[in-house]
């Protein structure tokens, strides 16, 4: 009966208005169908050992920000990781919760200390029956996750190879400067070496695996295609994708864990599709295709089977890496990508970035709900030089509606260890536009998104930055003068890239009166360095809040949720009748004005609703639980190993947040606020009390542009000091390799 109710629903509420022939109807039913019983087949979930943490700080704390920012607290707790609190008799329970501050013995302090790390960031949680006071499940948390990205292992790569012929021939009398060296060579242009690849997970798996929550993985699992000797095949990438997620379903079990399903082990491990991952590379279609399907089977144990369906659509799907209380959400920026030749914006409804949105917009509306903060992850960084304008616009606001559960973005793809801003209000302004272009004037004139007082440019948008930025293609591909072939494959270009986004995007930065008193005008995206040798072999671990956690906390009460099954059996549907809707307005011309009754705000699904005023901030913009405190990159100095004999292969700390930048935690205030110091070393920054239009001798200024810790100094000291910074952001960002120094480091 229920499949018959649906089928009804479904013609009611869109066959009968739009004119739907029976034929696509027949279809759409036989695949609602067809997904219902394939769904029920995937009904059998592991349960977890530790089923659900109690959501945000305690009351006091949560009274606190609630006063600061306007709202009034309410303590929301959901126990059960797969979000049925208590399905069976639907009513309210309670569990009884003991939490432990774990002391780390003398050896572990000093080995956390020597990577950089935190020691004493742990805690045990235990769930106890509440009546006999037995413990039913434990766990230990540590307030860290590690983000590793871009590994390109390269089975053709041989030691003492010619650099030159991407590291995968021999040939005599090479010079020694030209040879490939066992765990690769920076700026060589070759992909990594199998020993770097599998040595870099050995060390994890010994030295940090123990030592944290969730890992991060953001894609790229295949060796570039620059070979024309040895082209990749389509089964070359699924065989490749398919050993390194096997590999890493090893690296991050714990010694106890082998009955456990992969999925439901403490460790766990969250993918993005990369670039090369696809073939041809950069080149993804909409699914449901071979590709989403194999991608799905190579990632079985990372992607929730109640996901299966929606995955298939696209890739993108999210985990739950603290059941009931916080998610990794892995988009499949491929769709957004400026490089993908099958999509050619997010405006489109049959572009599979559009689709890709509005299956965001229903799932952070249910992680609303449900109180779940969230971490974006993706392998494309949201910049201008990626994305479509369309899919950049978009990108930025539904981060900033969503600021209450959303606490930032990490991605790699770049090779470069940098940041960026993503401005709301521009983005805004965009999207206004187009809409008033497309002839939705009133629509347009709706929109009453926050300007944080910046209304005088009303061009001001992106389509005015976008003209502004001319950055370089990522291939690099610009001749150089060398006398040797060492560094005929380096990348070119990317000191400029970044001086690009300094002057265009960095310099434009507000200060509170215009940013926010917490800066939640912006979101960032964060992009780590990459396991491959492009620049020296980097990864990332950050350390997250977790001392609030239970904090005065005995017992919790269950908030209830429908299972995610039953949500996700409705969200296909509503993709569904999406895909018919689409279908049926293909129809018509593209000028047919039916095409206007299903755009703009409300109608459009891929423009998100503006975030409740009532609604606080979330752990990207206050300090509360699950914000970032910092991080540190680890890293391998190439050129001093490939010295040593026998080294071997060992991450040690390049730099933290908090010992290079002074941050003494990493929220969105924090990131603006290093944004305008390195803006300093800018020709063309303006001071930074007058970034908001604001005149400094004016008696009138209430001197409000600046933030807490902000240093007035816009001089020649102020200048110098943000020359030196931005010395030592280049020096991060290209991994201690010095290439800054080159001078095919500038376009």
């Amino acid at each position: 009966m229920a499949k018959t109710s649906n089928a009804s629903s479904l013609f009611k509420r869109v066959a009968i208005p739009l004119g739907l022939s029976l034929v696509t109807l027949a279809g759409l039913f036989c695949y609602t169908v067809q997904l219902q019983l394939q769904l029920q087949q995937q009904q059998s979930i592991s349960q977890r050992p530790f089923s659900g943490l109690i959501s945000g700080q305690t009351q006091q704390d949560a009274a606190a920000i609630g006063n600061e920012v306007g709202f009034k607290y309410k303590h929301n707790v959901n126990v059960n990781g797969n979000g049925n609190a208590n399905a069976k008799n639907n009513r309210p329970s309670s569990v009884k919760i003991k939490v432990n501050d774990l002391q780390d013995s003398p050896e572990l302090q000093e080995h956390l200390l020597k990577l950089g790390l935190t020691p004493n960031h742990s805690i045990h949680v235990e769930r106890l029956d509440c009546k006999s006071g037995e413990v039913t499940s434990s766990t230990k948390l540590h307030g860290r996750f590690l983000h590793i990205t871009d590994m390109h292992p390269d089975e053709l790569n041989v030691i003492g190879a010619e650099i030159s012929e991407q590291c995968h021939r021999k040939r005599e009398h090479i010079p020694k400067d030209e040879r490939s060296h066992v765990f690769g060579d920076a700026m060589s242009g070759c992909d990594s070496p199998m020993d770097l690849y599998r040595d870099t997970l050995s060390w994890i798996k010994e030295n940090l695996k123990d030592h944290i929550d969730f890992v991060v993985w953001t894609g790229d699992n295949i060796r570039h295609d620059n070979d024309r000797l040895n082209p990749r095949t389509e089964m070359d990438i699924f065989d490749m994708n398919r050993q390194v997620a096997d590999l890493f379903t090893q690296t991050f079990m714990d010694d106890d864990e082998a009955d456990i399903m992969p999925i439901d082990r403490r460790v766990s491990v969250v993918p993005s599709l990369g670039n090369n991952d696809v073939y041809p590379h950069n080149l993804f279609a909409p699914g449901p295709t071979l590709q989403t399907r194999e991608m799905f089977q190579i990632w079985r144990n990372f992607v929730p089977s109640e996901q299966m369906h929606v995955f298939d659509r696209g890739v993108y799907f999210f985990k739950e890496v603290i059941p009931g209380e916080l998610a990794v959400l892995s988009i499949n920026t491929l769709y957004f990508f400026n490089k993908n030749p099958l999509n050619d914006n997010c405006d489109s409804r049959k572009q599979p970035g559009y689709k890709l949105f509005e299956w965001l917009g229903y799932t952070l509306k249910e992680l609303r709900k449900r109180n779940i903060k969230v971490w974006f992850i993706g392998h494309v960084p949201p910049n201008p030089k990626n994305l479509h304008l369309s899919c950049y616009n978009k990108m930025s606001v539904w981060l900033h509606e969503y600021r209450d559960i959303i606490i930032g973005g990490l991605y790699g793809h770049m090779n470069i260890d940098h940041f960026f801003p993503l401005d709301s209000v521009k983005s805004w302004k965009s999207i206004r536009a187009q809409l008033a272009a497309q002839g939705l004037i009133e629509e347009a004139a709706s929109l009453q998104f926050n300007t944080y007082g910046d209304d005088e440019d009303e061009f001001d948008d992106n389509l005015k930055m976008y003209q502004e930025l001319q950055l370089i293609d990522e291939d690099g591909e610009y001749a150089t003068e060398s006398l040797s072939k060492r560094y005929e494959a380096a990348p070119h270009g990317k000191v400029t890239y970044l001086e690009n986004i300094r002057d265009v995007l960095l310099t434009s930065v507000k200060g509170p009166k215009k940013g926010g008193l917490h800066g939640e005008r912006y979101a960032f995206a964060h992009v780590t360095t990459s396991v491959i040798p492009t620049f020296n072999p980097g990864i990332r671990v950050w350390e997250y809040n977790i001392s609030s956690l239970y904090k005065n906390v005995d017992y919790v009460q269950q908030h209830e949720f429908e299972p995610w099954s039953e949500f996700f059996t409705r969200l296909e549907t509503q993709l569904a009748e999406s895909d018919a809707i689409t279908e049926m307005l293909d129809t018509f011309e593209d000028t047919d004005p039916i095409h206007l009754q299903y755009s703009g705000p409300g109608v459009d699904k891929t423009i998100p609703p503006v975030m409740p005023a009532d609604l606080p901030l979330g752990p990207g913009y206050i300090s509360q639980l699950f914000s970032p405190e910092r991080y540190t990159q680890l890293f391998i100095d190439l050129k001093k190993v490939e010295k040593l004999d026998n080294w071997t292969l060992e991450f040690t700390k390049q730099y933290s947040t908090d010992e290079s930048y002074g941050m003494d935690q990493l929220l969105v205030a924090d990131w603006v606020k290093l944004s305008r110091q390195l803006s300093k070393s800018s020709e063309g920054s303006k001071p930074l009390e007058k970034r908001d239009g604001e005149d400094k001798n004016n008696d009138d200024d209430d001197d409000d542009g600046l933030y807490e810790g902000e240093s007035l100094d816009d001089g020649e000291v102020g200048i110098l000091k943000g020359k030196k910074l931005w010395q030592k952001y280049l020096d991060h960002a290209f991994i201690s390799t010095g290439y800054q120094e080159f001078e095919f480091s500038k376009e």
